[in-house]
This record gives C-alpha cells, structure tokens and sequence, in this order.
C-alpha cells in the first residue's frame, strides 16, 4: 500500500514544531538574523504582512471545525475504489427496473423488521445470477432510508481484495453515516495514533465494535446495514475465513450492537461450511426460478428497445422477430450475466450493426444448442471463445498481453501503480492504435475507456466468470492464459524499462532511485499535458519492483527475446536492499546457461574471489534450485547464484540471520573490483542482522 502525502494534521504538527523551535531558540532580543541582520535606513512599499500565529489559529480551527482530520489519517489505509458510488466501479450494476423485487423486499424486511431475529444474513448464488446488482441496488435503497452504514465490494480482477483495507474503509464510511461514531473513532486514532498499523481483528475491535457497543449503551439507535459484496474474490479462503470470524465474535460478544451484516457471495464450500456453524445469521439464495427468467426477459426486451431507438434509421420497428426474440431468450436461460454479454455482443459500438450481430450469435446458439439447454454457464464459456475467435490473429498476441495483465494483475501490481490504461500501454510498449485494435473484440466483456479518458481510466473485466474462463484451460482451450506465459511477457517490459531508466538517468549511480522527476524517452502513448504521469507511472512500479507473489513462482525456462535481453544488460552494483531487476529471476530452470548455481568458465571464478573478498572468506553455499524467494525464518544462511554469461556476468547473495527476518539481496558484477566502501557497506549491514560467522558455520555445515 502507497501512503500518501502528509496528512494536514502532520503538517499542522510538523507546522507547531518548528514554530515552536523558533521561539525557544537561542538567540538574543536585539539580535538580527536573516539575509537583512545588517540593514537599515529602508522603506517597503506595499507588500502584505501575515500574521503568523493568527495564521496557524485559523488553519487548526479550520481542520477541527471541517472535521476531516479522522477522514485524512484513515484515506491511506482505505480502498475507497470498493465503496458504493466509487467512480472506479461507474456505471455499477444495478438492477434492472422492476426486477429482482422479491428477494430486494426480503432484505428490507429483515433489516427493518426482523432485525432483532438474525445480525448477519448471507445472500449466495451463482456465476452470473446478478448478486452484485441486487446488493448495489439494494444498497442505493438503504441509503435512501439513511439506513446504509457501510459497504465494500470485493473484485480480485480490480485489486479490491485486499483484508487491510476492508477496516479502514469501512471505518470510514461509517464515521461519515453516524455523526457521534466519528467524534468517537476521531477521539481513539487521536489517542493511538498506531492504531491503523495494527492487525485487521486488532482495528476490527477498537474501531467498529468498542466503539458502537459504547454508544449504543449511551444513546441505542436502530440498526444499519454494512454490506460485502463478492466475499469469495477476496483474496484467500483464509482471509475470508477471518473476516466472517471477525464478525460472528462481535456479535456473540455483543449482541446489542447496531450493526446488521449483508453478505453477497457464490455458494464455495468453505463459506457454505463457516455459515453453516453460525446460529445469529440468515440465508438467502439466488436462483434461477420463473421469477428470475422474467426479470432476465424484461431486462433483454428493455435492451432492445434501447438498441433499436439509437438505430432507427438502418431498424424497423418490428425487430426482433418474436421467434428470434423467443430463440435469445430461451438461450440466455434466465442468466443474467449471460442475458448482457449477449446484449453487449449485439450492441457493439464497433460493429454498430446489431442485425447481423443478432444473427451471428443465435448461429452459434444453434451450434452449441446441447450445452445452452444443460448448462448456461457452459454457454457462457462457449460466447467467450466466439468473442475471442473474431480477433484477427495477426493482432491476438497484443491482445493476450493486455488480457495477461489484467488476468494476473494482484500478483504483478498490486497497489496498481500501473492505475490507468493508458500507463500500461506504455509499459507494454503498445501505442494507441495497436491498443484499441487489439481490444476492438473485447467490448462484450470488458470495459475499454475512450482515448480521451485512457490516462485516468482503467480497463476492467465487467464479470468475474470471464477471468475465470481465460484462466481454465478446460473452458477457454487455446485462449487459455498461462501463469508462465503472463510472467515473461510482463518481466520483458520490466526489464525493458529497467535499462531505459537506468541507462538515460543514472548511468553512474549504481541503480539509485532519486525524487527527481524524469520523463521517459520512448513512451508509446503520451501528450505533452500527460506525458510526465506516464513516465512516474512506470519508473515508481520499477522503483517498488515486483511483488512477492510474482517472484516466488517457478519458472520452466525462458523464450529467445528474453534470452536475448538478459544477456545484453548493463549489470551494475546493487546497494544493500535494491535488488537489481535481474535478480527477480532466481527461480529459473538450472539447465538454462543465464541463470546458474555452478561456476561457468573464468568469469564466475572471479566473480567468486570478488564475493570472497566482500565476505571475509566467510561461510557461504551454492543455492540449490528450486530458489526460495524468502529464506526459512530463524536459520543462518548466505547463498549465491550466477546471472548472466560471457562478457557481463553478476553473482548475486542473499544473506539472512538467525536472529532477524530481514533479508537483504547483494550483487557484484565481474568488470570491476569491490570497493573498500561497498565491502564496509556490507560488513555494517552484517552487524545490522547481528551476523554469528562461527554460528553460520555451525548451522550451515
């Protein structure tokens, strides 16, 4: 998570503190300091004279009276993107007028009525039975009724998964809901101001249930509703699991609290296990009965109408067909995931003929007419392929990498530094032609901003089934996104990038990452106005590197324009804690000649007296393969491996203590000696990790 500027309130303080050296400093009444301590016999004309007490009054005035120093420590924890009206989830999906009444009614019910019966109610259906829809919808209603507390609408394809946000968000929307909840969670982060650094159960409790319990037993108010949408694309059954524990103690702890808890999610097996094993908590589940095909039915003839009226000079007025609207119908099957990439399908702007495209997918309905009838999730993979079958192959491979991205987005960038279309064109090095014409097929299932809105837009999947679908290769077959396919694809980019920067800005500062602010030459996509964003887009996800997930994966070998790149970089020096961008390629197969744990030829026997020289003669063993990107915690280890051949080789180690989690990674390369300074830097790092060389002995044999 990036933190950002410094709040008002440490800039209020950061503010005092200097004032207040000022005026204990030392210097004498009739002293003069300054540029003008020796001037005189002057006059100023004009020129405004600020009062500077009264100035520093009036902005701490202004902080307190506004009230949003609790939204300002709180906003760099949160993930306001996964909040109800959030601009990252516009247009949301809402249900379609007049549908889904039955189930909305049941859920208005319970939390008005029934509210003293179940705390938590948990409403599960299918891929694509509309859940997210009904919980904006009925979330919009809640508010309506001042009765919404809080939400967060969990997405893994957007990064809006993460636990440590789920707090802190929800803190924050109730702070702005409940006027005494803020004056009290204002008051707490005043007095720890740690707080928000602890432990999401930690937060969960002193925020949300310690607070509430205590004002409902001041002042009881009626319950609000908190809602989750799409609990299961949060990331992991175990970060699941302890946000439901988090939530079925405080009730059993405290049963008054005024919080009731609506939870969208499908029907996983862990979660059907954790709900079935709480007594204070309803179930709902949303089906595909006759109710539901209705709705579905509604919302299609809706859309077409739509459809029709934006094309009524090419239209007549009796399309469709009441056989071919019967044929959409009975193939959608009451889905309403389905029912939209059908619609989005035939309302393609691109294309912007919805006759032909009507009938070109109730063609493919007619051959796939066995999988419709049984499964319509099974037809909902077979639309996909079609989707991706109209791309011309001689622009997919363009496509695959945006896909890719997208596909494996939380393991590649996961506090989305990339945050726009038009900043990952450029770090794929795509221009805004081969951008939009690689995406021309995709607009049926995913989100493409218009030029004018690329630079602060991002591309979204609209439906989780189709990741789902791109990562199985059961269902998408030869369109299947492979994880090591993903990984090079991505890493040739960073790499790319990696030696532009380096080469153009800090050719002879041994990879130091500066404040200063440079534009990248070679941006495919850029304007004068955007052009620097761009550039601090992709140098800040250089300067954060990739993440964990990314690198402790493995790697079955490499393809020739990596290969080719790995061997024509520039291998420096990396500094204690900047592992050079090559190093993020430890877990390569060892047949590969670039990456290698066995000394090759001259170079690497230099490269070891060099690593020799920097260690005292110290401990140290060869990696073994596969390489663990994080060393096993409590064990004495230095280990080193090769990277790279011929002329430009590097050895890189990584050293751990067994009294420390730290773990720096170090690298020398073979065109030139270590220096005394860089060899010192190592040794104060080792004292640092409180490094035992007769203890490293022992434990590494």
């Amino acid at each position: 998570m990036t933190l950002p500027a410094t709040s008002i309130v440490d800039r209020t303080r950061n503010w005092l503190r200097i004032l207040s050296r000022r005026s204990r400093s030392s210097t004498r009444p009739d002293q003069q300091i300054g540029p003008f301590s020796n001037a005189h016999d002057f006059t100023v004309n004009g020129g405004q004279f600020i009062d500077i007490n009264e100035l520093k009054i009036n902005y701490i005035n202004n902080v307190i009276s506004t009230r949003q120093a609790v939204f300002e420590l709180l906003e760099p924890y949160t993930c306001l993107d996964a909040t109800k009206d959030s601009s990252a989830r516009y247009p949301p999906p809402r249900c379609h007028p007049d549908t889904r009444l039955k189930i909305r009614e049941k859920l208005m019910r319970w939390l008005v009525q029934e509210y003293d019966e179940w705390k938590m109610l948990w409403v599960r259906g299918s891929a694509g039975t509309g859940k997210s829809a009904v919980a904006q919808s009925f979330a919009d209603s809640c508010e309506e009724e001042e009765i919404l507390g809080a939400s967060y609408f969990f997405s893994r394809t957007t990064g809006r998964d993460k636990l440590e946000t789920v707090v802190p968000t929800l803190v924050y929307q109730l702070a702005r809901s409940v006027p005494e909840y803020h004056s009290f969670v204002e008051h707490r982060l005043a007095k720890d101001q740690l707080l928000l650094r602890n432990s999401p159960p930690v937060q969960f409790r002193k925020l949300i249930v310690e607070p509430f319990a205590t004002l409902q037993r001041e002042h009881p108010r009626k319950p609000i509703v908190v809602i989750l949408d799409g609990l299961d694309e949060c990331a992991g059954e175990k970060v699941q699991r302890e946000i439901l524990e988090m939530i079925t103690n405080a009730i059993r702890t405290n049963p008054n609290l005024p919080l009731r808890w609506l939870i969208f999610s499908r029907p996983e097996a862990h979660l059907k296990n954790i709900f079935s094993q709480t007594l204070d908590c309803g179930r709902e589940e949303l089906i595909i009965d006759a109710e539901c095909r209705e709705d579905v039915q509604r919302y299609v003839q809706d859309r077409l109408i739509e459809i029709k009226a934006r094309y009524s000079d090419m239209i007549h007025a009796d399309w469709p067909p009441q056989d071919t609207l019967k044929e959409l119908l009975d193939a959608v099957s009451g889905l309403f995931i389905f029912a939209s990439t059908c619609l989005n399908f035939i309302d393609d702007p691109e294309e912007a003929d919805p006759i032909s495209q009507l009938d070109s997918l109730l063609s493919f309905v007619r051959r796939s007419q066995g999988v419709v009838s049984r499964n319509p999730l099974a037809a909902l993979d077979l639309l996909y392929s079609r989707i991706l079958q109209d791309i011309s192959p001689s622009v997919f491979e363009t496509t695959r990498k945006i896909m890719a991205y997208m596909c494996y987005r939380r393991q590649f960038d996961p506090d989305n530094i990339l945050s726009s279309a038009q900043a990952l064109c450029n770090f794929l090095r795509l221009d805004q032609h081969a951008f939009y014409k690689a995406t021309r097929g995709l607009y049926s299932a995913m989100s493409v901003p218009e030029p004018g809105d690329a630079a602060k837009s991002q591309l979204h999947f609209y439906h989780a089934s189709f990741q789902d679908f791109l990562l199985d290769p059961h269902c998408s077959g030869r369109f299947v996104i492979g994880e090591y396919e993903a990984q090079v694809t991505f890493l040739q980019s960073f790499i790319y990038w990696s030696e532009v920067y380096f080469t153009h800005f800090h050719a002879c500062d041994d990879w130091n990452f500066d404040e200063h602010k440079h534009d990248l030459p070679g941006l495919t996509w850029a304007s004068d106005d955007d052009r620097s964003s761009l550039s601090q887009s992709i140098i800040g996800f250089l300067k954060y590197g990739l993440s964990d997930d990314m690198l402790d994966m493995r790697w079955d070998g490499l393809n020739e324009d990596l290969h080719s790149q790995l061997s024509n970089i520039d291998f420096r020096y990396s500094p204690p804690g900047h592992s050079i961008a090559i190093a993020i390629l430890c877990r390569l197969d060892p047949s590969q000649p670039v990456v290698r744990i066995e000394p090759s030829g001259p170079t690497d026997y230099q490269l070891l007296e060099y690593f020799n020289l920097v260690i005292g003669n110290g401990i140290a063993k060869q990696a073994r393969f596969p390489l663990k990107l994080v060393l096993p915690s409590d064990e004495w280890t230095r280990e080193f491996f090769f990277i790279g051949h011929g002329l430009k080789s590097v050895i890189v180690w990584r050293t751990k203590s067994g009294h420390s989690h730290r773990q720096p990674v170090y690298s020398l390369r073979n065109d030139r000696e270590p220096t005394e300074a860089e060899i010192s830097k190592y040794r104060d790092n080792l004292d640092e990790l409180k490094w035992n060389e007769e203890e490293a002995v022992l434990a590494m044999g």
